[in-house]
């Protein structure tokens, strides 16, 4: 290797996470993770392929990085932090899917591939006790989410959803949410591919994204790209497609369903509740062309939003899943915690089982 390789290779270790190489990164996962540690593969974190995804990352990772960076991953780490049970229902329903419905419990490894700054995990802490709560590891792309993660206590690993740097047969469940659209269809096969891999046999892999021309997926395509600074050009998906890219991976038992994924909140009033949903999509999605210029959120301003969000969350009752308990459009209630706003949305997902040894 010559010594301009051995420099680029240096740095990408530097650039692993902020202020931490590989190494140093190993050193802290050993000492505060051990269960995460003992599913990591070193050797393909240190070779030349990993390295060169590492660098690669700097190049795909910018939608969830921090605004200076160009990205909308400050405001999205605010958001989902505030508001840690907001998707609770989608998020419950992922794990009872990937955990094959059996009673949850912390024997059972689970890998967020897409996870941020720990979403799903916070939530699920939230919603069980220790004893009753799979194990949880966050991964995802982005340094930043990554470091947020881990100060908050929570298992993370920096890796590309294509070339995982986990060992072989090591997890009971993957979950692929939240953003399965931000891999590269090109990539996407890889990365269940490696999915495949990392999952031991009997283990269930979860793909949970938004079915093309639904309202749900039309929120991304439409409202998100007109009204972020990033845009959001990605591709959505067909039952059709998610069931081939989980044969072509080589999972068996493949189910294609419909999950009822809504965001939920709670205060003392009506009003309460209404503008904290709708300033809950805002902040999380960063709408940032939907601000008023002169900054002032009345009341004219909070209607221009629900008409807006409205647009692309009204479905018809033959769109929702059977047998839920579902609303059809943004519906401000009474329930036993005060006031509750909903916002329907539907997730495409899809389910395999890797078989054999």
């Amino acid at each position: 290797m010559n010594p301009t390789s051995k420099l680029a290779d240096r740095q990408a270790e530097t650039a692993f996470l902020p202020g931490l190489s590989i190494e140093q990164y190993l050193q802290q996962c050993r000492r505060d993770h051990p269960r995460l540690y003992r599913c990591l593969d070193p050797h393909r974190m240190h070779s030349e392929a990993g390295l060169e995804f590492y660098r690669g990352l700097r190049h795909v990772s910018q939608h969830f990085e921090r605004e200076d960076k160009g990205g909308r991953g400050g405001a999205y780490r605010k958001a989902q932090l505030g508001n840690p049970l907001i998707r609770a229902v989608g998020i419950q329903k992922l794990f009872e899917l990937a955990c094959h419905g059996r009673p949850f419990s912390p024997r059972t490894q689970v890998v967020d591939v897409l996870g941020g700054n720990g979403t799903l995990c916070r939530a699920m802490r939230l919603l069980h006790e220790p004893e009753s709560c799979p194990a949880i590891y966050t991964s995802d792309a982005s340094e930043d989410m990554v470091a947020d993660a881990l100060r908050q206590g929570i298992a993370a690993l920096r890796q590309p959803a294509q070339y995982m740097m986990l060992k072989d047969s090591c997890v009971d469940g993957m979950i692929f949410a939240y953003g399965t659209h931000h891999i590269p269809s090109h990539e996407l096969s890889a990365a269940l591919q490696e999915a495949y891999r990392v999952l031991r046999p009997g283990g269930r892999v979860v793909l949970q994204d938004f079915e093309t021309g639904t309202p749900t997926a039309r929120w991304y395509s439409e409202v998100l790209h007109r009204y972020t600074e990033t845009g959001h050009d990605f591709e959505h998906f067909t039952p059709r497609s998610v069931r081939r890219l989980l044969q072509e991976a080589g999972f068996e038992e493949v189910r294609i369903q419909q999950v009822y994924d809504p965001c939920i909140v709670h205060e003392s009033s009506p009003e309460q509740a209404r503008i904290r949903l709708l300033d809950y999509l805002v902040s999380l999605f960063s709408l940032n062309k939907l601000l008023p210029e002169d900054g002032i959120k009345d009341e004219a301003f909070w209607d221009r939003v629900e008409k807006v969000v409205r647009g692309c969350s009204t479905l018809s009752p033959d769109e929702l899943p059977q047998g839920v308990e579902a609303v059809t459009e943004l519906t401000v209630r009474a329930d036993s915690a005060g006031y509750r706003a909903e916002l329907p949305r539907v997730a495409l997902v899809g389910t395999g089982v890797r078989l054999g040894n």
